[in-house]
C-alpha cells in the first residue's frame, strides 16, 4: 500500500510540471573577432497560435553589467501565425568590444494571439500579464 501511494505521488509530480509556453534559444557567433551575430529562435509550446511577438535582446558583459539592449520583433502581424510546435527566428548584430564575448538574454515584451485583440507580456516566473 505504501509503495502504491509513493508511486501515485511521483506520477502526479512528474506529470504535474508546468512547461513554459515558449522555448527561447540564443546562439551567438563571433565573426572575424569584430562582430557577434546572435540568432534568436522561439518555439511556441502554447496551445494557441501567436499573431505578434516582440521582445528585447540584452547584452551583458562577462562581469554582468548591461552593455546594450535591442528591440526585436520576432513575428509581425502580417506574417502567418506561429502555430503550436513551430518556431520562428531572427538575427541581431553586435560589435565585439572586448576579447571576452558578452552574454545575451532575450525577454518577451509583447505577445498577441491569433484572433484576439488583447496584448500580453510574458515573464518566466509570473506568466502572462495583460497590458492592453
Amino acid at each position: 500500500m505504501k509503495f502504491c501511494l509513493i508511486f501515485i505521488l511521483f506520477t502526479f509530480l512528474t506529470y504535474g510540471q508546468k512547461i513554459d509556453p515558449f522555448s527561447i534559444e540564443l546562439r551567438p557567433r563571433v565573426i572575424d573577432n569584430a562582430k557577434v551575430i546572435v540568432n534568436i529562435e522561439i518555439t511556441n509550446n502554447f496551445n494557441r497560435p501567436i499573431d505578434y511577438l516582440e521582445g528585447f535582446l540584452s547584452e551583458y558583459s562577462s562581469s554582468g553589467d548591461l552593455l546594450s539592449e535591442k528591440k526585436i520583433v520576432v513575428l509581425y502581424s502580417y506574417e502567418p501565425a506561429l502555430q503550436t510546435g513551430f518556431s520562428s527566428s531572427r538575427t541581431a548584430k553586435f560589435d565585439l568590444k572586448n576579447e571576452k564575448p558578452p552574454n545575451y538574454n532575450f525577454n518577451i515584451s509583447k505577445v498577441k494571439f491569433f484572433g484576439d485583440n488583447r496584448v500580453f507580456a510574458w515573464h518566466r516566473k509570473v506568466g502572462f500579464i495583460r497590458i492592453d
